[in-house]
């Protein structure tokens, strides 16, 4: 019988060969051309229910030939382009990675180790797929920034963040709920945004506006009690107080005290400070944030230092450090750099620019900055750290730095 389908007659005999002929192996009788039509894969047996349709249309496009089921008829076009060994070698090595199992083929993805410097993963085992290396994509996702390990999310989240997170981690769009760690607080901040620099709880953000009862809260939650709860004006205004730990007199900015600040100087309570007398550190501190800026600061060359991670924190990337044996010859380098930067050059530093919120801000500079003219236009970390540098070996500490270390030896 001779059915009409789309105003066209095809012979349900006919229709059946033609599905034979490309590997499936119908098992009911023919209906409509639209309609799945249950059948066996001829190459691995499995039930499947493609329409004639799609097959008769593949047919007209490139002719009869045993697909079978879809997955079938990918792999045989995957071992049709499979790559031999001199094109598999040098896709390897234009990939730049170290293959950890044998390649099947082109759609397989194959787990490789990324020898990139700096790659995120460090190491671990990453998923690579041949065909889109050959494309002209990049070998490893991490490295191309279109995907972040959860690993490595949980980490960026809770270092930079400040934030536990509670659930699993899904997108880096998605809000991603978890608990402020300087607060508590249940938030639900977006990873994008935290690797953007911006902060991550809502409740404790240097410029947020607080009720005097959350700011009282706050104050006693970072150790010390307001001495007039009703002087509170903003986060960044000094309060005047006492610490919890101590007794001492005080008088912090809760933004100060939530960028990382301690509220409390006295010998008893700081646990880091910087003397002149024990090692010291200069780092130059870069920002990513609108616009990129850099920073010279100094702090003590300890293990018990938290500086350079409050830094991190923050949205800072310390780019580069340099230590001294004697914090004293750190304290002067960077004077000696902010006299450069400042008085001999003429740049606008942070108070310059009003940047009165920033930590620090007497240091830092602008990486891009049409007002300096050129040279000195459009300047790279690499070459403020070279200032360092050369101011402390102006300074002849390179070689005191010798003789200090000479009897260690």
């Amino acid at each position: 019988m001779v059915t009409l389908v789309s105003g066209r007659p095809v012979d349900p005999e006919e229709a059946r060969q033609l599905m034979l002929r490309n590997g499936c192996r119908p098992n009911t009788a023919f209906t409509k051309a639209k309609d799945p039509w249950p059948s066996t894969c001829e190459r691995c047996g499995a039930d499947i229910d493609p329409t004639y349709d799609s097959i008769a249309s593949k047919v007209r496009r490139f002719g009869d030939a045993p697909r079978g089921c879809r997955d079938c008829a990918d792999r045989a076009l995957a071992e049709k382009f499979r790559l031999d060994e001199a094109e598999l070698a040098k896709t390897i090595a234009l990939a730049n990675i170290k293959p950890l199992e044998p390649y099947m083929n082109n759609n397989s993805r194959m787990e490789s180790i990324c020898l990139n410097e700096d790659c995120p993963r460090e190491g671990r085992p990453i998923k690579v797929l041949i065909k889109a290396v050959r494309r002209g994509a990049m070998a490893c996702k991490y490295c191309a920034r279109r995907a972040i390990h959860p690993e490595e999310a949980v980490a960026i989240m809770r270092q930079k963040g400040r934030v536990e997170p509670a659930t699993a981690y899904v997108r880096v769009d998605d809000p991603w709920p978890g608990t402020c760690l300087r607060c508590q607080q249940r938030v639900q901040p977006r990873l994008h945004d935290v690797i953007q620099g911006q902060g991550a709880c809502l409740h404790c953000a240097p410029n947020t506006p607080l009720t005097k009862q959350q700011a009282w809260e706050r104050a006693v939650a970072y150790r010390f009690r307001p001495g007039n709860p009703e002087a509170f004006k903003n986060t960044n205004t000094p309060w005047a107080g006492t610490c919890l730990n101590c007794h001492g007199p005080v008088n912090p900015s809760l933004g100060n005290l939530y960028r990382g600040q301690g509220a409390c100087n006295s010998r008893t309570c700081k646990v880091t400070g910087f003397k002149d007398s024990e090692p010291g550190l200069v780092y130059l501190l870069r920002r990513a944030s609108d616009p990129a800026m850099a920073k010279v600061g100094i702090c003590e060359d300890a293990a018990r230092n938290t500086r350079l991670q409050v830094h991190a924190r923050n949205g800072g990337e310390v780019v580069y450090t340099r230590s001294f044996r004697v914090g004293l010859h750190a304290r002067l380098v960077e004077g000696a750099v902010k006299r450069l930067w400042f008085d001999e050059r003429g740049w606008k530093n942070g108070a310059a620019r009003g940047e009165r919120w920033s930590d620090g801000y007497t240091e830092t500079v602008l990486l891009d900055d049409t007002e300096r003219g050129e040279p000195w236009t459009l300047v790279t970390s690499l070459a403020l750290w070279t200032d360092v540098l050369g101011e402390a070996q102006r300074l002849g500490f390179d070689l005191d730095e010798q003789r200090l270390e000479a009897p260690a030896h």
